[in-house]
């Protein structure tokens, strides 16, 4: 029996993931910040006997990472789906940014992704499909204005993930995210086009059919791709290191141990 790891699994596209991954015959483990008062979660978890265990973690709080590491060490786990976000973030505009919300959301929508996947990377690799997925957003790459402090922490698990992918390929993990398309939750005053269900079947056909090949891409729910990053990589380029150059630098990094 395959396990999925999901935060954010209390509520929303994260509770709409659990249902559907329990019904195909996983084991759920849903981290969340309070137990005791995820009542939908206690209901799935009857509903499921002993496939379903509700953990304590809050994204906000490292050490919390941590320890749900420390209980689960040793544990197998199929796929790290790091579903939690904080989006109630104000439309900024100049003047009016909130420093510390933006310390925030970077810290729980970026940093506590990066900190998921090192915290339980040993799990998903003693795992069978070895997968990690992370729920970005479109928004962090267009228009119109405002909105920049969930933006540009979306943006930047974006290379978080590209990162992930590059470093976890040659131990056979494949890492990638998707924008889950506009969908009715509590976050969008239950506005959008797909229900959680319709957008958690979406992504888990995606996430079936990913390899450590079409890893490091950024999905569409339709399973098409747009760019992940921004890809600078003119050798040309104005100022830019020739190869020869690149191969010498290597060289120390290596000779020094620097993991690149």
């Amino acid at each position: 029996m395959p396990t999925v790891l999901i935060t954010g699994a209390n509520r929303g596209l994260g509770f709409g993931f659990a249902s559907l991954y329990l019904r195909e015959g996983w084991e759920v483990i849903a981290p969340v910040r309070d137990p005791a008062n995820a009542t939908d979660l206690q209901a799935l978890a009857k509903a499921h006997p002993g496939k379903l265990s509700i953990e304590t973690c809050d994204l906000a709080n490292f050490a919390t990472i941590d320890a749900l590491g420390a209980k689960l060490k040793g544990k197998p786990i199929d796929l790290l789906l790091g579903n939690a976000a904080k989006t109630n973030n104000p439309a900024s505009t100049i003047g009016d940014t909130n420093y510390e919300a933006w310390m925030e959301a970077f810290k729980i929508n970026t940093m506590a992704q990066m900190k998921l996947a090192e915290t339980f990377v040993e799990n998903v690799a003693a795992s069978a499909q070895k997968k990690m997925f992370f729920l970005s957003s479109r928004i962090g790459s267009k228009p119109p204005a405002g909105m920049i402090l969930f933006r540009s922490s979306k943006s930047a698990l974006n290379q978080v993930v590209m990162q992930l992918s590059l470093l976890l390929k040659p131990r056979g993990i494949a890492v990638a995210c998707a924008h889950p398309g506009f969908v009715k939750t509590k976050s969008t005053a239950d506005m959008g086009v797909f229900t959680v269900d319709e957008s958690a079947a979406h992504l888990k056909k995606i996430i079936d059919n990913l390899t450590v090949e079409t890893g490091g891409q950024f999905f569409e729910p339709d399973g098409s791709t747009l760019p992940i990053v921004t890809r600078q990589m003119n050798p040309a380029a104005f100022g830019a290191k020739a190869p020869d150059a690149w191969d010498a630098q290597k060289k120390v990094w290596d000779k020094e141990g620097t993991k690149i």
